[in-house]
């Protein structure tokens, strides 16, 4: 075999796989992007969710409010009788809206939108890092395993 001939063959092999890593990395970008659309969409349902029982609670809150004002107003009446009645209802249903509310806002706080897909895309750089290091004449560390 001559000299020229064969640094062409090695030339056509670094070639392909060049285009094999090109074609891989493109492949993994659209894996990423495909799994941050997922995500998006049902973190956004989630969030959504939990807004809509923010906003069944909100009237209880103010039905709550109206009934503690027509139980203070009632109060300073010179009937006690009913006042204090509609002052307890009223405190009652102010007390268990505003818990209601900050519990559900709790909640809508632990979501955290993309964590999967920057999870995924910290594998996919420590993989290729690894590779890097392996190509520098480093020891690699081993791939995570897929499936987890």
């Amino acid at each position: 075999m001559y000299k020229g001939q064969e640094k062409k063959e090695a030339s056509d092999g670094i070639i392909a796989l060049v285009k094999e890593t090109a074609d891989g990395f493109g492949h993994l970008i659209a894996e990423h992007v495909k799994l941050a659309r997922l995500e998006l969409v049902a973190d956004a349902k989630a969030s959504g969710r939990k807004i809509a029982v923010i906003a069944l609670i909100v009237p209880i809150l103010f039905v709550g409010y109206a009934l503690a004002c027509v139980g203070l107003a009632m109060l300073l009446a010179p009937s006690l009788g009913a006042s204090n009645a509609f002052f307890l209802v009223g405190g009652g249903h102010i007390v268990l809206g505003g818990l209601a509310i900050a519990i559900a806002a709790s909640r809508l706080r632990r979501v955290h939108p993309l964590n999967e897909t920057a999870q995924e895309v910290s594998r996919s750089v420590e993989a290729i890092a690894a590779v890097g290091a392996a190509t520098n004449g480093a020891s690699a560390p081993r791939l995570p395993a897929e499936g987890r």
